[in-house]
């Protein structure tokens, strides 16, 4: 390790601990115990499945956090790309109808049809593949962990980033449900419901449902009125089946519809878009303000159905997972953000995929513990006709298509003797992929065939010097394999890269040093090899994909929380990261020509350039108050977020400067209905301008906008 890692690896360390620091990490408020009479108060353990089973967050030697669906709600976050505000080192981004999170500097910016994110969605543990389904509101969530660093061992799957893993309620047995209404700035407008009950013994059903809408936030100065509109409509259904204590089975089917043309109301970055030139149009220059000619839009729909079962025979479980996914998506977007007809893209498509898993995990309490599983893979993502206009014409039709068949084996095993306990874990993983694109008259890329094997392992050791303190170190590689580009409409394009490695090492504590004080942290170094990125055809505008070479990450993480009192919590945190592209000499840029539009140049040595979508540093403050009187229960939460500025491109010229986004929720519950819960909300206090995404070609460069200040009222009954 050279002597600058080191010694900037110290000066994180220095200054995260710095007294007068106050960190936060898990949510929801604790259970009152016996020891609270004397008004003291204690922090609950949060259970969590990071490693496919149940454990205290505390004994697991990976950097967690755990948030409760409510505690996200009171703190503004409804939807799964407002994670950023709440979640140390997440950026939830996108581009058109790809959603791309980032966790520590690693995501995937690829908007291809058959690509996957790098950062791994589960929910209910079932992998979610499409991208364009990854964004949708949180409904009647139990609580949200996103585990940073590869998870390539127990997860698998494309986690070189980390995993973000939404876990919904199981259906109960007594009649219990909830309904939320709220209306809010801009048309916002959205009720939720939500039923449980028992049918028969043994038998458990629940129904979760949600619809939403607003009417735009974004000015249009061409046709007046908004654009940027948003709706959604979530439908769950789960059927829980126990009729015996060592056997359990759980069927679910989900729907979601989810459509939001915010991030592609845009405009030109600066002005700077080929649009600009003589005749000069109409051109939006303000935040929130579009100037297009053309409708745009991004919408996705997506249907699944899964099967969970879990049988107990003693000295071990054995559990599988089954799921079927099926999504269709949209997106319509101007090349050119300008009201001349440029160029324009109509972008439908397709996906399904099925998923099958096998686990078989010890029981018991013994001196070792250990998991084996299997996991299968296979499905098909296409472009139903890919058009691209120019000066209001068809240029070209193209549909694509790729398929995916993958296999997995994985193992891991726990020993612990005395305070120490050691984990070792192997994950091989072998995959096929074919491609293939034609237009109507002709095939333009004939079928081909790619495959890629590789072995992840993770290596662990902690060290226990109570139940509440220890320290961990680790190991691990992640990968995410190989694939074709799925804009591809040549064979040369249509070369698959080379699958892209991780390798993490963390060091980490986990302590509770008081009752009511709970503090975590860790340091990290990452090797990142064979990136995949995209570009952009200076001709058409369309993706080009290919491998980026190398780059290491250096950052550190420190939450805590703070039980102050029985009515006051307090949960908090703050990363530093420092990411960067070690060598990247083939690298695509974009650089305005001073007439609008941009020059391509290619290749661009961005060696040493910050990674794109890595803050250098975010801090983040969530509290929650209640107090008592004799008319009823007062309430106040929010949550403060502060980012560093970050980049949307490889030269670092196309900024997201620093902004800090502060989110407020007051509530009432009239006393003797504590079933009634009544508020009014902020999100977006200081009115910060955020971009949603932005994009550089050769016409232009593009950003789209997240809300701006918006106001509120919302009401829930439950019972």
């Amino acid at each position: 390790m050279s002597n600058r890692i080191f010694t900037s690896r110290i000066a994180i360390a220095v200054a995260l601990i710095a007294p007068g620091t106050a960190w936060a990490q898990d949510a929801a408020p604790p259970a009152q115990t016996e020891a609270q009479s004397d008004g003291q108060s204690g922090i609950e353990d949060i259970i969590v499945t990071a490693q496919r089973r149940e454990e205290r967050l505390q004994d697991v030697p990976i950097a967690i956090t755990a948030v409760s669906g409510d505690s996200l709600a009171r703190s503004g976050v409804t939807d799964t790309r407002q994670l950023t505000q709440s979640m140390p080192s997440v950026v939830f981004s996108r581009v058109n109808s790809s959603f791309q999170p980032y966790i520590r500097g690693i995501g995937t910016r690829n908007a291809n049809i058959g690509d996957e994110s790098n950062v791994s969605l589960y929910i209910d543990g079932v992998y979610q593949p499409v991208m364009s389904s990854l964004g949708f509101d949180i409904v009647n969530v139990e609580r949200i962990e996103v585990l940073r660093g590869p998870q390539g061992t127990l997860f698998g799957r494309n986690s070189t980033g980390g995993l973000i893993n939404i876990i919904t309620p199981d259906p109960t047995e007594e009649l219990s449900g909830r309904i939320v209404g709220r209306l809010g700035s801009y048309g916002e407008k959205s009720l939720q419901g939500y039923i449980s009950t028992g049918i028969a013994p043994g038998i458990s059903v629940d129904l979760t449902g949600s619809i939403a809408a607003d009417t735009g936030y974004i000015k249009d100065l061409v046709n007046g009125g908004y654009r940027g509109d948003r709706s959604s409509e979530v439908a769950r259904a789960k059927i829980l089946i126990e009729p015996t204590s060592n056997f359990r089975a759980t069927l679910t089917g989900n729907y979601t519809r989810y459509a939001d043309s915010s991030s592609v109301s845009e405009q030109p970055f600066r002005g700077n878009s080929t649009g600009v030139r003589a005749p000069t149009p109409t051109i939006a220059t303000r935040p929130w303000e579009t100037a297009i000619d053309v409708p745009t839009n991004s919408l996705s729909t997506t249907y699944s159905a899964s099967l969970q079962m879990r049988l107990n025979l003693g000295a071990f479980d054995i559990e599988t997972t089954s799921a079927y996914i099926d999504s269709k998506a949209v997106s319509v977007t101007d090349s050119d953000a300008t009201s001349k007809p440029i160029g324009s893209v109509i972008a439908p498509q397709s996906s399904y995929y099925i998923e099958n898993e096998i686990r078989a995990l010890s029981t018991g309490e013994g001196a070792f513990s250990w998991i084996l599983g299997a996991f299968q893979f296979s499905g098909k993502g296409a472009f139903d006709g890919l058009e691209s206009y120019a000066n209001g014409a068809l240029t070209g039709r193209t549909f694509t298509r790729q398929e995916v068949v993958s296999y997995a084996g994985f193992g891991e095993g726990t020993l612990r003797f005395g305070p120490v306990s050691l984990i070792a874990g192997l994950r091989y993983t072998t995959e096929k992929r074919n491609y293939e694109a034609h237009t109507a008259a002709a095939i333009t890329v004939p079928f081909r065939e790619s495959s890629n094997d590789k072995l992840t392992y993770r290596l662990s050791t902690q060290y226990k010097f109570s139940d509440s303190a220890n320290i961990y170190a680790s190991y691990s590689r992640g990968f995410k394999s190989g694939v074709y580009n799925g804009f591809a409409t040549s064979v040369a394009a249509a070369a698959p890269t080379r699958p892209e490695t991780i390798d993490s090492f963390e060091i980490g504590f986990k302590t509770d040093p008081l009752r009511w004080l709970r503090i975590n942290g860790a340091l990290f170094h990452y090797d990142y090899t064979d990136i995949q990125q995209s570009a952009r055809d200076p001709a058409t505008t369309l993706v080009l994909l290919f491998n980026a070479a190398s780059a290491k990450v250096d950052g550190a993480e420190i939450e805590a929380t703070i039980r102050a009192s029985r009515n006051f919590n307090i949960r908090a945190y703050g990363t530093y990261l420092r990411a960067k592209y070690d060598s990247f000499p083939t690298a695509q840029i974009f650089r305005p020509l001073g007439i609008g539009g941009n020059a391509s140049i290619a290749p661009y040595d961005a060696s040493g350039k910050d990674m794109i979508r890595a803050p250098r540093a975010t801090v983040g403050v969530n509290f929650d108050w209640s107090h008592d009187t004799s008319f009823g229960t007062f309430g106040v939460a929010g949550n403060v977020f502060h980012s560093a500025k970050y980049y949307w491109d490889f030269e670092n010229r196309l900024t997201q400067p620093a902004y800090t986004m502060i989110n407020g929720d007051i509530s009432f519950s009239p006393a003797g209905m504590d079933n009634l819960r009544l508020s009014v909300f902020v999100r977006n206090l200081a009115n910060e301008v955020v971009y949603s995404q932005m994009t550089s070609t050769a016409t232009a460069d593009k950003a789209g906008f997240e809300r701006p200040r918006t106001f509120g009222a919302s009401a829930s009954f439950q019972f």
